[in-house]
């Protein structure tokens, strides 16, 4: 695997981003979330249970944790309490991680197609685009709700309703991720696939190196 270069994007007609941890420096506030709603209720989040969510949707994560910690609480309420503690900040606080911004422009120039494929659901995927001012290089947004929460993304599904979705063939679109599992679904769809740094999932990258076309420590050195 390499170093992306804006050269290697010449090879590729669309760019499908992650949100999360990719593109937005957001997965501090989940942790946070996770940690409060779980302090609540006596216990602690440990690495299995961040692993476990973090490619999951809203739905596949409140189950699992209703599961997994014996709750009373249906999904929807789990669901509620998480999406009331974090809505506010991606419509205000949630930035882009230095140089993504930059990095989406210059694709955009270059005449890629440019979509998402998150787990967020899609108020607070539209709110954070559009509170950083990037909504409108985005072509399509697909979230795991269009799938109906029924997989997470080490399936391919959501990747290849994209690239559907953009007229694009998965050869031809290279997905950026910082979950190594979503990197292994993406590939198993075809796809060209970038691993991309973040605290939160360093192990993630690290094995990525080892799997992924291309890795992306930092969006600021990506250059031509």
């Amino acid at each position: 695997m390499k170093d992306l270069r804006f050269n290697d994007l010449r090879n590729y007609d669309a760019l499908i981003f992650d949100l999360d941890g990719t593109i937005l420096d957001s997965m501090e506030v989940w942790n946070e979330v996770d940690e409060i709603f779980l302090g609540k209720r006596g216990f602690k989040v440990d690495r299995e249970y961040t692993d476990t969510v973090k490619s999951c949707s809203m739905t596949q994560s409140a189950e699992y944790t209703i599961r997994r910690y014996g709750l009373k609480e249906s999904p929807e309420e789990v669901i509620a309490e998480w999406e009331a503690t974090v809505e506010e900040e991606y419509r205000s606080n949630i930035k882009l991680k230095k140089g993504a911004r930059e990095f989406l422009k210059e694709a955009k120039d270059m005449g890629l197609k440019i979509a998402c494929a998150t787990a967020l659901n899609r108020k607070n995927a539209v709110n954070s685009l559009r509170n950083n001012d990037v909504l409108s290089f985005f072509e399509n947004m697909t979230t795991l709700e269009d799938l109906g929460n029924e997989v997470n993304k080490s399936d391919p599904s959501i990747f290849l309703l994209v690239s559907s979705k953009l007229g694009v063939d998965p050869s031809r679109c290279l997905v950026f991720e910082d979950v190594l599992g979503a990197i292994e679904g993406a590939k198993k769809g075809g796809f060209g696939t970038v691993i991309v740094y973040d605290r939160l999932s360093a192990g993630d990258y690290e094995k990525g190196v080892n799997t992924a076309d291309f890795h992306i420590s930092d969006w600021s050195s990506v250059q031509c």
